[in-house]
């Protein structure tokens, strides 16, 4: 099944798609008897028997009103998680194209995990704010996975029943802020804030529920900037793949349920095209994955008062 969040920006709802048809969530829920709130997806994955209660609603979606998903705006399937985590240089071909740059090819030993703001959340077709702070705004398709449950120091083997769901990620960042090349150390770079500007982390279209897929199946990702291919490669390309990074991250965290993991980039990215080929107002990304959808976003230039 297919969870989503619906409505303007910061009042999203909790509703899930059958065809083109978007049902509310707590509408249905009330229609089996169900009361508690669950304005939001977050609220909804953190109630133990939520995959249960997502089959009897869709059950009783006959008898609920709906929308057609065209008439509606999609924000991200979680819009406020607790944390917003990423693998960076999780991939075989992304760590090559670095690596001909930055003389060094190899991959991290342990997976190397980074934040962003939960606030660089977006939707699908939302706009991306281009910041006057940058001028290497970038582009990464990535597979993102939603936590269903509370996970804490969780075996490889184990993760499948701990994950959701998925959803496509284009996880942005203002390359010359993430890299801090106004500082001559690069012991001052500062991944966190390069990719935490307000809408630099499109999410969506919905939270596909693990269910849907053969756990482990490659996933075709592809990345198109105003139609032109930048990105296209599969899931095997992943360093670590989901257990492992769900595993690793837990030894060291909790994660609860709501919580959105971006799984790596492949290569293709702006920074290391020669020349570069950097993201600009009035262009269009488009980051896909192989049965969960994409994100399709215009790039408009910020603008300040």
């Amino acid at each position: 099944m297919r969870l989503l969040s619906y409505g303007d920006f910061g009042r999203e709802r909790a509703g899930f798609l059958d065809g083109d048809r978007v049902f509310d969530l707590e509408a249905a829920m009330a229609r089996i008897g169900c009361m508690r709130p669950v304005s939001d997806t977050r609220l909804f994955l953190e109630q133990q028997e939520w995959r249960a209660t997502l089959e009897r609603a869709w059950d009783a979606r006959a008898s609920i009103p709906s929308v057609a998903i065209d008439n509606v705006r999609l924000g991200a399937p979680v819009p406020v998680p607790r944390k917003l985590l990423i693998a960076g240089a999780n991939t075989y071909t992304h760590i090559a194209e670095a690596g001909a740059v930055l003389k060094d090819p190899n991959p991290p030993r342990k997976p190397m995990i980074l934040a962003k703001a939960t606030s660089s959340l977006c939707g699908c077709a939302d706009d991306v704010i281009h910041p006057p702070e940058t001028t290497k705004l970038d582009y990464e398709v990535e597979l993102g996975v939603v936590i269903g449950r509370t996970a804490r120091r969780i075996k490889e083997p184990d993760v499948k029943s701990y994950v959701a769901g998925f959803s496509v990620i284009n996880e942005m960042s203002a390359r010359d802020q993430q890299l801090a090349e106004h500082e001559s150390n690069p012991f001052f770079r500062v991944h966190f804030m390069g990719k935490s500007f307000d809408t630099f982390n499109p999410m969506g279209p919905h939270l596909v529920t693990v269910d849907e897929f053969e756990w482990n199946k490659p996933l075709r990702m592809k990345t198109s900037v105003d139609g032109q291919i930048r990105q296209e490669n599969d899931t095997r390309d992943l360093v670590y793949g989901v257990e492992q990074l769900v595993s690793y991250i837990t030894q060291f965290m909790t994660l609860f349920p709501g919580d959105v993991i971006a799984t790596g980039s492949p290569a293709g990215v702006a920074c290391f095209m020669n020349p570069p080929q950097f993201l600009k107002p009035g262009q269009t990304v488009r980051c896909e994955i192989e049965g969960i959808g994409f994100v399709e976003n215009r790039i408009t230039a910020e603008r300040l008062s």
